[in-house]
């Protein structure tokens, strides 16, 4: 399945190229360098109990959850002048981290069941004619473009809209970035949601309602684990919708990518080490499951290098893992837990890097560890990493079966030099 047409017009699931390694684990490249938000639900049972709309704002939302859960969702067109206005579909889906559903601005949508379900936006924009938007008669702006009805609204009452037709820019996405990290750190209060009041006169007035956020919703913005420089636990920049749900802006401009490690015990076989790339983990999963990670410092030079450390921890949407360039790191427990990397780039030269290359894997409890000079952190530009995601898109674009993300050993050849040979095979196809 590329394309699944669901009866409203541009109402979608398109699939997602993916790799896998082993029956259950999948890879799923998501080659963009576009803001992109996790929104989590929690695990109390959770409806959204009304629709939303979007004049601009398309979203393009992958599933992440158990793979027997069920969740609903509900849609009405509601866009002046298209062939299905005020049509109504419903849906039952479970999630899958390879497909992802395209609501398109206008249809107004709302979810049932999205407990233990976190959701993947990688949203596209849609501005209002030129003429309109440098002026006060814009009548757009991504912070308030919400528009909520209950789901008992009586057809006769259905609202109907004129929606942005004009796609934006790869400009616009990196100026919604920086005000995203200008502003989200600073925010004390939910989420708004709009509701409709009828005045004394009988005119109607929309609301829009905000809610302080409650001290169990702040999160530290910084936790380092065990004394190994600049490893630790990254807080994103959150909007809360409730005392359970909302999104974290992921806003940096690297490629993502999505990991999801299956229902089985799972732990990886040696410990990987990036030379020049940092990664950036999120963990999505029961909120109640222990993982482990085993690190080791292999930086020469560090003040604590060759030192390993454990250290466990809980699927949380809040929150990133830093690893720096040079730190090893192996896991265990990964099972019903999904990975979400947005890594950035340290050090290199980006002429001869090819992706999912830059790891080495070093066997678990093979002794001495290595121990790699880390040239000095430089900052890459936005054009590297655009350059990068269009690669990645041609690359999946051709590729004709699934194979496996590599594994990259270090062996010595018959003058004894080092060399790094990458291995990957064909991967067995799902079910």
């Amino acid at each position: 399945m590329k394309t699944q047409e669901l009866d409203i017009q541009g109402l979608r699931w398109d699939a997602l190229p993916s790799m896998r390694n082993g029956a259950e684990s999948v890879v799923v490249p998501m080659p963009t360098t576009d803001l992109v938000h996790i929104v989590y639900h929690g695990e109390l049972p959770f409806a959204h109990g009304r629709y939303g709309l979007h004049r601009g704002l398309e979203d393009h939302l992958t599933f992440l959850g158990p793979l027997h859960k069920k969740a609903r969702g509900y849609f009405i067109d509601c866009r002046t002048g298209s062939p299905t206005l005020h049509k109504k579909v419903a849906i039952e889906f479970a999630p899958d981290a390879t497909r992802t559903l395209v609501i398109p601005c206008g249809v107004a949508h709302g979810f049932d069941g999205l407990e233990e379900i976190y959701t993947i936006n990688a949203f596209r924009a849609f501005l209002p004619p030129p003429q309109y938007l440098m002026t006060d008669k814009n009548p757009w702006a991504t912070g308030t473009d919400i528009i909520n009805f209950p789901y008992s609204t009586a057809d006769e009452a259905l609202p109907e809209v004129e929606v942005n037709t004009y796609p934006a820019s790869e400009n616009f996405y990196e100026l919604l970035s920086e005000m995203q990290r200008a502003t989200l750190g600073k925010l004390d209060y939910e989420f708004p949601h709009t509701e409709d009041m009828v005045d004394a006169d009988g005119k109607v007035h929309t609301l829009l309602i905000k809610k302080t956020l409650s001290p169990k919703q702040h999160v530290a913005e910084w936790e380092a684990i065990a004394d190994i420089e600049g490893l630790g636990w990254k807080k994103h920049l959150l909007v809360w919708s409730n005392d359970v749900a909302g999104y974290a802006a992921l806003t940096d401009n690297g490629p993502i990518q999505i990991i999801g490690h299956g229902e089985r015990h799972y732990m990886t076989d040696a410990y990987g080490i990036h030379l020049e790339w940092e990664d950036r983990l999120t963990f999505v999963g029961p909120s109640q499951q222990r993982a482990t990670i085993r690190f080791i410092d292999c930086r020469k030079g560090s003040p604590s290098e060759g030192k390993e450390v454990t250290h466990e921890f809980s699927p949380s949407a809040l929150r990133m893992l830093i690893i720096p360039p040079g730190v090893a790191h192996a896991f265990e427990g990964l099972e019903r837990i999904f990975t979400i990397n947005r890594p950035y780039r340290r050090s290199g030269d980006p002429d001869r890097f090819e992706p999912g290359h830059d790891v080495l894997d070093w066997p678990l409890d093979k002794r001495p560890a290595p121990s790699f000079d880390i040239a000095p952190p430089r900052e890459f530009p936005l054009s590297y990493y655009r350059a990068l995601t269009e690669a990645q898109r041609g690359y999946l674009a051709l590729q004709t079966e699934q194979v496996s993300t590599p594994a990259v050993l270090l062996v010595r050849d018959d003058d004894g030099s080092t060399k790094r040979v990458a291995l990957r095979h064909i991967a067995p196809a799902s079910g």
